[in-house]
């Protein structure tokens, strides 16, 4: 946790209560589709998850990512833990590219925890996705309703969206600087003298209709167990409020979802 600089972040911090509570929910509790199993990391950052992955005892993980230096830090501190080295494989490449060159099933299981909202077609990465995993595919992301809280404009847009809105089945698209501080977002364009990208938000509602298009059997996962207190996506408007929220918060208020899907059958 000392490598990772994302301890600060008030939705997703990466400290060790929040990191933890992820790993439960993600991993641990999904440990079937884990262990002894072929895991796909994409957007693998420096590892976090694959290693957690392997310690859960996945068979092999394979983690995918742009940013070549994150890559290098994370083979640094595999070789650190001692991971044996023929049970993961780091690779720096872009994720639509990597699974079009899959062949279906390539994988038992694929994690895509906070990568879908930053893709700009949401809806084809859910569908490589599925053709690449045989097993599962393990998702996490924002919601349509982190866009309304999203950026300097939430405070102007806030008065003008609703509940009633949010829950239709829409895709919300935001501005945001591309470059971050560990990695660079891709589909970048220049645009007054600033660099920035497009992100992509659909609701909940617009997520389970694209499940269901792509026959696939979801399970939406609980954090009962980690939530302090009620949360609406209202109570995350202001700088003041975010900085005060438990990281909870933002699957108390369903801005932020996760998934279990698997192909029929499974």
């Amino acid at each position: 946790m000392k490598e990772d600089t994302r301890a600060g972040r008030w939705a997703i911090p990466y400290h060790y209560e929040c990191l933890n509570g992820r790993v439960d929910t993600l991993l641990a509790r999904q440990a079937d589709v884990i262990r002894d199993c072929r895991v796909l990391d994409l957007a693998s950052h420096m590892g976090t998850f694959a290693y957690a992955a392997l310690q859960l005892g996945a068979r092999h993980v394979h983690g995918v990512d742009t940013e070549a230096a994150l890559l290098r830090k994370g083979e640094d501190l595999f070789g650190r833990m001692q991971v044996p080295r023929d049970a993961y494989v780091f690779e720096e490449k872009d994720v639509f590219e990597f699974l079009e060159a899959c062949q279906p099933d390539s994988f038992d299981t694929i994690l895509c925890f906070g990568l879908l909202y930053y893709v700009m077609e949401p809806f084809r990465l859910l569908q490589l996705m599925a053709r690449a995993a045989q097993r599962c595919v393990l998702l996490d992301t924002f919601t349509a309703r982190y866009a309304a809280l999203q950026g300097k404009d939430a405070l102007q847009y806030y008065p003008h969206v609703s509940d009633e809105a949010l829950d239709l089945p829409i895709l919300l698209t935001s501005l945001t600087r591309s470059e971050k501080k560990d990695y660079r977002l891709p589909n970048t364009f220049d645009y007054q003298g600033k660099e920035l990208a497009l992100t992509s938000f659909p609701s909940r509602a617009l997520l389970e209709i694209w499940f269901q298009v792509l026959g696939l059997n979801f399970t939406l996962l609980e954090w009962r167990d980690y939530i302090q207190k009620p949360c609406h996506w209202r109570d995350l408007w202001t700088p003041e409020q975010k900085k005060a929220a438990h990281w909870a918060d933002v699957y108390a208020s369903e801005v932020r979802v996760s998934y279990r899907l698997t192909p029929p059958g499974v």
